[in-house]
């Protein structure tokens, strides 16, 4: 199909386009860009259709992109993504800035009940019964030139978007679930995950809740030096040291440099760029006394299969008697945090993920059965 598109690679006409894109009351948005080597996202292409003209950013071009901070801070003007979470990522590190108020699509999907993750090809396919191409997915969006293929790709990722944005709104407010999501979206904002406060990282550790406090500890100071280290030489979390080896030092008793071969599947170039900074803080973080350490998240004790069986099929459902995906309600994470908040003292708090919104749709509900 002929796509239409303009592709703008001046400061001047990036301000021109903004003050028009302003003048809509929504905009879909898109980013294309390169991850392979470092930390923080490489934006190659910035897309935006107003319902009229479809917009192509160039970046590598428009070295000035401040302008784009004034639409996404235009609260009169509702952003329209799909699956935001990489590109406020992009946002928030290009232009230190998140936009608002916004609307995602993927989100909505869910909160409708069609799927929890859905594609962009999926969401279009079901809502407006079009297939589009997912070739370009992975392309090189930092080459230049762009291919033919890769700017008609990328001009569709909007221009479908906001007839399907329209499509969604009308469902939700018919269903009157538009406030659910407006709530949703509006969180998503504030986690965004280059963004994290690093003594915070061992959350994203697999497995934490097999290793013993002590380990536990190592491990929250290991991936908090990880992250601070990954973004302060921009790459990725794993080219600093990789989470296997994070839980396997944390499990040592002693640990020298020579151990790290031994121990870790470290490679020798790691192990001699980031080996003696690894073990100072080991060994600091040893030396703290456990009443100083800071209290981790109880991931290490168990809950019960059979109070976690009956959260979830209450979870369940209720989301089939909402038409919801069951994950939009309450992941697994959400449950435990919730059985976990009434191992001491007996009294059980909703998790700040199952408030919000979701207090009253599905949370004081689980709050009744644990109370029974």
């Amino acid at each position: 199909m002929t796509v239409d598109y303009e592709i703008v690679e001046t400061v001047e006409r990036l301000d021109e386009v903004i003050k028009l894109t302003r003048n809509a009351d929504a905009v879909a948005i898109d980013t294309e860009f390169a991850r392979f080597n470092t930390y923080y996202p490489i934006v190659g292409l910035i897309q935006i259709f107003d319902g009229e003209h479809c917009y192509l950013i160039d970046p590598i071009e428009v070295r000035e992109l401040g302008a784009i901070v004034d639409l996404l801070e235009d609260e009169s003007v509702v952003k329209v993504f799909h699956a935001c979470s990489e590109d406020l990522e992009v946002f928030h590190h290009v232009l230190e800035a998140v936009p608002s108020p916004l609307f995602d699509s993927q989100v909505a999907a869910a909160a409708l009940g069609v799927n929890f993750s859905i594609s962009y090809q999926k969401l279009v396919a079901h809502f407006l019964d079009l297939q589009i191409s997912k070739e370009e997915t992975r392309s090189d969006w930092l080459q230049r030139p762009l291919s033919a293929a890769q700017l008609d790709y990328a001009a569709l990722d909007v221009i479908h978007l906001l007839e399907v944005y329209r499509k969604l709104v009308s469902q939700l407010n018919e269903a009157n679930k538009l406030t659910w999501v407006q709530q949703e979206c509006k969180g998503m904002t504030g986690s965004i995950a280059t963004d994290v406060d690093p003594s915070l990282a061992y959350q994203r550790v697999k497995g934490l809740a097999r290793l013993d406090a002590e380990s536990q500890y190592l491990v929250q100071a290991l991936c908090a030096w990880r992250e601070v280290k990954a973004r302060e030489v921009d790459v990725p979390r794993n080219r600093v040291i990789d989470e296997a080896s994070v839980v396997a030092i944390a499990q040592l008793n002693y640990l020298e440099v020579g151990g790290l071969h031994t121990h870790t599947s470290m490679s020798s170039r790691q192990i001699r760029k980031y080996g003696d900074e690894l073990l100072v803080v080991i060994n600091e973080a040893r030396m703290v006394p456990s009443e100083d350490r800071p209290q981790l998240a109880n991931e290490s004790v168990p809950v019960s299969n059979s109070l976690m069986k009956q959260l979830k099929l209450r979870v369940s459902v209720r989301a089939e008697a909402l038409s919801i995906a069951p994950e939009m309600l309450a992941r697994r994470r959400h449950l435990e945090q919730l059985l976990r908040s009434g191992l001491e003292g007996g009294t059980y708090q909703l998790p700040p993920d199952l408030c919000g919104w979701r207090k009253a749709v599905i949370g004081d509900e689980l709050m009744d059965l644990l109370a029974q």
